[in-house]
């Protein structure tokens, strides 16, 4: 992140132990798609449970991030969903998204589908 905010749509992984402390590893995705696909979402949930099954991390927290303005869109509501619902049985905090001097934590009603 720069004095402007952040340059492009990033996913970042930070682990944390069994006493709920960060891990010195914190893994930045740089140039997400502005939509998830599935098989992408799909490689990160088996990369994340491989490391929480290997005892290397007992949880992981999500951080979104992307330029722009500080509301929540549909996009970034399709992604926090497809993550949730991928790494559904892992022990995972919220997801949360930053934007330009902005951090919210994806509630559960910003979960629900639009219909």
């Amino acid at each position: 992140m720069g004095p402007g905010g952040f340059a492009t749509s990033s996913l970042w992984m930070v682990f944390l132990d069994d006493d709920s402390r960060l891990t010195p590893v914190i893994v930045p995705i740089e140039d997400i798609p502005a939509e998830p696909d599935a098989q992408s979402v799909g490689n990160l949930a088996y990369i994340i449970g491989d490391l929480l099954d290997d005892g290397a991390a007992a949880s992981v927290a999500l951080l979104l991030s992307r330029p722009g303005s500080r509301a929540m869109t549909e996009a970034d509501r399709r992604w926090a969903r497809a993550l949730r619902e991928a790494l559904d049985e892992l022990p995972m905090w919220p997801v949360h998204l930053a934007t330009r001097g902005n951090v919210q934590v994806f509630a559960p009603d910003d979960l629900v589908a639009a219909s």
